[in-house]
Parts: structure tokens; sequence; C-alpha cells
């Protein structure tokens, strides 16, 4: 599955090491919000983490996470 615009935003704040905390003020959100988000990407993406996402982002990205 694609992801969307938000979520590839939300993938690449991840990528770069930032705290679900930190990418809900970033992005207007709730942290509450930010977590259900990932957990749609993650299903998306077929991974169980945050490590599982970076590696399979950056692989099939094959580029630099710059948000």
């Amino acid at each position: 599955m694609v992801l969307t615009e938000e979520e590839t935003a939300i993938a690449k704040f991840v990528v770069n090491g930032l705290k679900n905390v930190e990418i809900a003020e970033i992005m207007g959100y709730s942290e509450a919000t930010v977590k259900k988000r990932l957990t749609v990407i993650y299903k998306k993406m077929n991974v169980f983490n945050r490590l599982q996402l970076i590696t399979k982002f950056l692989s099939k990205k094959n580029i630099s996470a710059q948000p």
C-alpha cells in the first residue's frame, strides 16, 4: 500500500529520530493521534516497530528522509 502525504511526513519524522510527542507538536495533533497514525503506517508497511519502519522506509524510498 502507498502511504499518504501525511503518513509519509510522519514516517520521515520517525526516521529522523523524533518522538511521538515531538511529531504531535509539529503536526498539530495529540500524541494519541500520532500513535494511531503510526499503527496505520505499520500495517501498510507490514512492520511491527519503529526500527523496522525506519529500515523499510529508507530501503523503499532509497532517499534521505528529510521532512
